[in-house]
C-alpha cells in the first residue's frame, strides 16, 4: 500500500502531530508533504497593473472538481476546506466527506488601518476580496446578511488566500476576508476588524484512499489538539511553514492566534442538509438541489 500523503492546511495540528510522533503511533505509514506545505504562491501579479482586478472564478470547489476529490494536482490524501464546499463536492460524488470531525477556523474581513469603514454597515456595495467557492466567499455572505440587504454586499473574486493578502498590502482593494496566517498578519500591517467571520471547515478524501488510514490521521491531529490548547506558544513557529517566503521577514508568528482548530464532533446528517439548503436558497452552484447524493464516512 502506498504512503500516506499529509500536505498541511495552514494548521499547527498536521506539524505537531509529527513532532509528537502521534501519526506512527497510529501506524500510519505516512509521508509529510513539506515542501508542498511551504505556500510558495507566487505574488499576485496584477498588484503591479494599473488596471482594476479582474475576478477569478476557480476556487477551491473547482479544485475538488478538477481532482475528483483531492484538491487539486499534487495534493494530500485527505484534505480540508470549508464546510460549504466539502459539502457540495461531496454531494456531486467528487469525493467523501469525513462526517467524525470538523474544524473551525478563525477569520475576519479586514481593512487598512487609514480606510474610512469603522463598522459593517459602512462596508455596503464596497468590493471586498474573498476566493470563490471558498470559504471566504460564503462566510462573508453568511456574516454580511446580519448588516446588509444582499443587493449591498459587493465581493470581488481574487484567487487564493495569499493572493487576497497580495491584494490587501498593494492597496488594490479597500476590504478583504481572511483567515488564519494571512489573518494574523495582516493585522500585524496594521489592518483592523471590522466584522467576525469564523467558519466551519470540512475534510474530505479521495475513494482510492483507506478509510482506516484517514482515520488514523484524524486521531492524530485531534491529540495534536489538546497540545495546542494547553501550550499554544510552544508551537506557534510552525506557522513560518505556512507562509510564503515574501511575507516572512515582514511578521512574528509569535503574536499570531492558534488559527484553525480541530473538534471532534460529528458533522451530522442535520447539519448537511440545513448546509444544502442555505447554499441553493443563494443560488450559490448550478446544480440543483436535489441532484448528487451524500457520500459521507459518518457513522
Amino acid at each position: 500500500m502506498a504512503k500516506f500523503i499529509i500536505q498541511p492546511h495552514g494548521r499547527l495540528n498536521d506539524w505537531v502531530a509529527e513532532e509528537k510522533g502521534y501519526f506512527t503511533a497510529e501506524g500510519l505509514d505516512y509521508e509529510l508533504n513539506v515542501e508542498g506545505s511551504r505556500k510558495n504562491t507566487p505574488r499576485l501579479a496584477a498588484v503591479d497593473s494599473p488596471i482594476p482586478l479582474e475576478d477569478n472564478r476557480f476556487g477551491a470547489f473547482e479544485r475538488y472538481a478538477e481532482g475528483h476529490g483531492r484538491k487539486g494536482e499534487g495534493a494530500g490524501d485527505v484534505s480540508c476546506a470549508c464546510h460549504w464546499t466539502v459539502n457540495q463536492a461531496a454531494k456531486i460524488e467528487e469525493g467523501i466527506m469525513w462526517g467524525k470531525a470538523y474544524s473551525v477556523c478563525e477569520a475576519a474581513i479586514v481593512v487598512p488601518g487609514d480606510s474610512r469603514v469603522s463598522e459593517p454597515g459602512d462596508l455596503a456595495s464596497m468590493d471586498i476580496a474573498v476566493g470563490y467557492h471558498s470559504g471566504s466567499h460564503y462566510s462573508a455572505l453568511q456574516a454580511l446578511e446580519v448588516f446588509l440587504a444582499p443587493e449591498d454586499i459587493a465581493l470581488k473574486f481574487v484567487g487564493s488566500s495569499w493572493s487576497r493578502v497580495d491584494a490587501a498590502l498593494a492597496r488594490k482593494i479597500p476590504a478583504v476576508n481572511v483567515w488564519g496566517p494571512q489573518l494574523y498578519l495582516l493585522e500585524q500591517h496594521g489592518f483592523r476588524r471590522i466584522v467576525s467571520t469564523t467558519f466551519m471547515m470540512a475534510f474530505m478524501f479521495h475513494r482510492e484512499v483507506d478509510e482506516a488510514s484517514v482515520e488514523r490521521y484524524m486521531r492524530a491531529l485531534i491529540k495534536a489538539q489538546a497540545d495546542i490548547d494547553f501550550e499554544p506558544e510552544r508551537y506557534k513557529h510552525y506557522f513560518i511553514n505556512e507562509i510564503p517566503e515574501r511575507f516572512r521577514d515582514t511578521v512574528d508568528v509569535r503574536r499570531f492566534g492558534v488559527g484553525e482548530r480541530v473538534v471532534s464532533q460529528p458533522y451530522t446528517q442535520a447539519m448537511f442538509e440545513k448546509t444544502q439548503a442555505w447554499m441553493h436558497a443563494r443560488k450559490l452552484f448550478d446544480a440543483a438541489a436535489d441532484s448528487g447524493v451524500v457520500l459521507s464516512a459518518c457513522d
